[in-house]
């Protein structure tokens, strides 16, 4: 039985985040991120490294939306920014295709 290579690389990912005693779990070494933001727009932002999608919840709808063939940057950049709906509305919105 042959191993994956995105296996291969994300228990590389798991191994390289213990050692630095980061708390790291197989979702996210396997290039899945998901996480709350403090927002009065969006509840939620998800990344998908291997298929590049960005996933936004919104708190008034509750809906998500996943947008698609969007840089991991711009994962970093809304969950870092100081307002996630400000950065949202310029940085994704009217930028990449989404369902």
């Amino acid at each position: 039985m042959a191993i994956s290579p995105q296996l291969i690389r994300a228990a590389g990912r798991l191994a390289a985040a213990r050692s630095a005693r980061r708390d790291v779990g197989w979702a996210e070494a396997l290039g899945e991120h998901s996480q709350s933001v403090n927002s009065s727009a969006i509840s939620r932002v998800g990344y998908s490294e291997q298929d590049q999608t960005l996933s936004i919840t919104f708190l008034q709808s509750g809906r998500t939306y996943t947008y698609y063939d969007v840089p991991i940057t711009i994962y970093q950049g809304i969950v870092r920014a100081s307002s996630p709906g400000r950065y949202f509305n310029f940085n994704v919105k009217n930028r990449y295709s989404f369902s």
